[in-house]
C-alpha cells in the first residue's frame, strides 16, 4: 500500500487531470489578438466556443472552419458603412521584392492557383480574366486580370501560373500591393454559427462560391444551417460575399465591391432552402470582375428557395440585377427595400412561383439599356415565365437613359408558363421618353397570356400622354390605347412627372401579426411639398380618409372580418396628386 502522503498527492494530481480534461471538453471564450493563428485556435477548441477578435489585421492561410454553435465576433462593435469594422480577416498576402524589366514590374514565387469554374464565355466582353479567382489590389482597388503578358497596361495585371510570376504595369512604390490567395474566409458544415462585427476581405473565391457560407455541395437543411451573419463588411472577394443556406439570418451587413455577387446560393439537388431572412443590408457595387449579368452577377441571386424574406435592404449600383430569383423559387417576399441604379433588373423573378413584391422603392434600374435594346428586360420589376408574382405599393422610376418599368413576359421555357401575375396600386414615373411598362408574349403556345396576367389600379406619370410606353395584346400604345386593349381599367396616367412620390409607412400593427377587436392602424407620411390626404384600405376596399396629418391613425374593427390573412394599406397623396402606398398583412384568428 502507498504511504498516506503519496496517495494524497496522487489524488490531487488525478483531480487536476480531470479538471483539465473537463475544461477542454466544455466551450468557453477565446480572446484572439493580432499575430495569433485563428484557424488553429478554431480547430483546437470544442464546439460552441466564442472567439472574440481584437482590432487588427489577420491574414489567414486557409479557410476558418466553424464547428457547431461557434461564435466569431469582433471585439469592437461596428455598423458598416457608418462605422468601420476594425477586426479584419483577410485572404490576401502583401507583395514585395518587385523586379522591374522593360514595361513591367513582376514578383515571382507565387504558387497559389484556385479553381476555375466557368469559361471566358461567361465573362463580359473584354474581361476574360474573370474566370480566375485570384486578384491583384493596389491600395485596396482590384486591377483588371488579363490573360496574356502582351495585354498588360496601366490598371491591369497578368498571372503566369506556369512561371509562378505576377506581372503588372503600374509602379508599386508607395502603394500597398496585395494578391488574394485563400479561397474562403468561413466555410464548413457546422450548424448554428454566428459571425459578426468583422471585416472580411480579399479572398480568392472561385465563381459559384462565397467568402462566407457552406462549401458548394455541402448546403442542406442539416449541414451548415442556421448561421447568423450580422454587422460585417464583406468586400473585395472575387466571387460572392455570402452564400445562403437553410435558416440563414443575414442582417445589417455591408456587402459591396465583390467580384461577382453580393449574396448568392440556394437549394441543391432539388431541395429548396426555406426560412431565410436577408434584412437591413447594403448590397452595392458588386461584379468588379465583370461576370456576365445574364449568367450570374449583381446584387443578390438565389435559386430553389422558398419562404425567404428580403426586407429593408439598400441594393444599388450593382452590375447585374438587384435581386434575381432564378428557377423554382416559391412563396418569397421582397418588402420595403430601396433598389436603385442596378444595370439590369431591380427585382427579377425567372421561371418561379408565388413572389410578393411590395413597399419597395425601385429607381433607374436597367438604365444602361436605352431604346428598348434589351426588349422587356432591364425592368424594375420583371416576371419572366413565372406564376403568381404579385406587386403592389411599389414606387418605380424609369431613367431617361434607359430601362423599363414593370413588365411580365412569356417565352419558350419547357415546363414553365406565365400566369397569375398581378401588378396593382403601384406608382410609375417616367423621367423621359424611354422605357416600356406592360406585358409581351414570345411563346405562341401561350395564347391566354393576356387574360392570365393583369395590370390594374396603377398610376403613371410621364412627359407626354402620347408616349408609346405600354405593350399589351401585341401592341405598343399610349396609355389610352393600353386601356383600349383591356389592361389598366382602373389605372390612371398624366404628365405630372417632375414631382417625386411621397413616402408612407405603417408602423402598427406589424406585418404578420394577429389582429382582433378594434385595431389601431398607425403610420407616417412625408413629402417634399406636402401631404394632401391619406386613405386607409382593407383588402383594397377603401375604409377611411385622413386629412393629411402625420403621424396618422385609423381604427379598424375586425368584427365581421373572415378568419385568415388580410391586407391593410395606407395610400398617401401629395398636393400634386402623386401617391404611394404601404401595406402589411395581418391575421384574424
Amino acid at each position: 500500500m502507498l504511504p498516506h502522503f503519496v496517495r494524497t498527492r496522487v489524488l490531487v494530481i488525478s483531480t487536476l487531470a480531470v479538471l483539465v480534461l473537463c475544461s477542454a471538453a466544455f466551450a468557453g471564450t477565446v480572446n484572439i489578438q493580432p499575430g495569433m493563428n485563428i484557424v488553429s485556435l478554431v480547430n483546437s477548441n470544442p464546439t460552441g466556443t466564442t472567439f472574440v477578435i481584437a482590432p487588427g489585421l489577420y491574414r489567414i492561410t486557409s479557410p476558418i472552419a466553424p464547428k457547431d454553435n461557434d461564435t466569431f465576433t469582433g471585439q469592437t462593435a461596428c455598423a458598416p458603412p457608418k462605422t468601420a469594422c476594425t477586426a479584419v480577416i483577410s485572404g490576401s498576402v502583401q507583395l514585395s521584392n518587385f523586379k522591374h524589366s522593360g514595361s513591367y514590374y513582376s514578383v515571382s514565387g507565387q504558387t497559389q492557383q484556385g479553381q476555375v469554374k466557368i469559361t471566358t464565355q461567361q465573362c463580359d466582353a473584354g474581361y476574360p480574366g474573370c474566370i480566375y479567382p485570384e486578384d491583384l489590389f493596389f491600395d485596396g482597388k482590384p486591377l483588371v486580370h488579363v490573360t496574356s503578358l502582351s495585354q498588360v497596361v496601366s490598371g491591369t495585371w497578368y498571372f503566369d501560373y506556369v512561371g509562378q510570376t505576377i506581372y503588372f504595369f503600374d509602379n508599386p512604390t508607395g502603394h500597398k500591393v496585395e494578391t488574394s490567395v485563400v479561397p474562403a474566409a468561413f466555410q464548413s458544415k457546422g450548424n448554428n454559427v454566428t459571425i459578426k462585427n468583422l471585416a472580411i476581405e480579399e479572398f480568392a473565391v472561385p465563381i459559384f462560391y462565397a467568402a462566407v457560407g457552406p462549401a458548394l455541395g455541402n448546403a442542406s437543411t442539416s449541414t451548415a444551417a442556421n448561421w447568423v451573419i450580422q454587422n460585417n463588411e464583406i468586400t473585395l472577394n472575387h466571387a460572392g460575399g455570402v452564400m445562403i443556406n437553410y435558416g440563414y439570418q443575414i442582417l445589417n451587413n455591408y456587402v459591396h465591391s465583390n467580384g461577382d455577387l453580393g449574396i448568392g446560393g440556394g437549394g441543391t439537388n432539388g431541395v429548396a432552402h426555406p426560412n431565410i431572412l436577408i434584412q437591413g443590408n447594403e448590397v452595392a457595387y458588386n461584379n468588379y470582375a465583370h461576370v456576365k449579368p445574364a449568367f450570374q452577377a449583381g446584387g443578390i441571386k438565389l435559386g430553389h428557395v422558398q419562404g425567404i424574406v428580403l426586407r429593408s435592404n439598400y441594393i444599388h449600383n450593382n452590375e447585374g440585377s438587384g435581386i434575381h430569383f432564378d428557377t423554382d423559387n416559391s412563396n418569397n417576399l421582397v418588402d420595403n427595400n430601396v433598389i436603385t441604379d442596378n444595370t439590369e433588373q431591380g427585382v427579377f423573378d425567372e421561371i418561379s412561383y408565388a413572389l410578393t413584391v411590395r413597399n419597395n422603392t425601385l429607381l433607374r434600374n436597367g438604365y444602361i439599356h436605352a431604346d428598348h435594346n434589351e426588349w422587356m428586360y432591364g425592368a424594375s420589376i420583371l416576371s419572366s415565365v413565372s406564376q403568381d408574382v404579385v406587386a403592389y405599393c411599389n414606387t418605380v422610376e424609369v431613367s431617361t437613359k434607359g430601362g423599363n418599368g414593370m413588365n411580365i413576359i412569356a417565352q419558350v421555357r419547357p415546363g414553365y408558363t406565365s400566369g397569375g401575375n398581378y401588378y396593382h396600386h403601384n406608382t410609375v414615373i417616367f423621367d423621359g421618353d424611354s422605357g416600356w411598362n406592360g406585358g409581351a408574349n414570345q411563346d405562341t403556345a401561350e395564347t391566354q397570356f393576356f387574360s392570365l396576367n393583369r395590370l390594374d389600379y396603377n398610376q403613371y406619370h410621364m412627359p407626354a400622354m402620347s408616349q408609346k410606353a405600354f405593350p399589351w395584346q401585341h401592341e405598343i400604345n399610349p396609355f389610352p390605347g393600353l386601356q383600349g386593349v383591356g389592361a389598366e381599367p382602373h389605372g390612371t396616367a398624366d404628365n405630372n412627372y417632375l414631382v417625386a412620390a411621397p413616402v408612407v409607412a405603417i408602423t402598427a400593427p406589424v406585418d404578420q401579426s394577429n389582429a382582433s377587436g378594434t385595431v389601431t392602424v398607425a403610420g407616417t407620411a412625408k413629402d417634399s411639398v406636402s401631404i394632401g390626404k391619406v386613405e386607409f384600405y382593407v383588402d383594397w376596399n377603401l375604409k377611411a380618409t385622413d386629412g393629411g396629418t402625420s403621424p396618422f391613425s385609423f381604427s379598424w374593427s375586425t368584427a365581421g372580418a373572415t378568419s385568415g390573412q388580410h391586407v391593410l394599406a395606407a395610400m398617401a397623396y401629395n398636393t400634386s396628386g402623386i401617391r404611394s402606398c404601404y401595406a402589411v398583412t395581418v391575421n384574424v384568428p
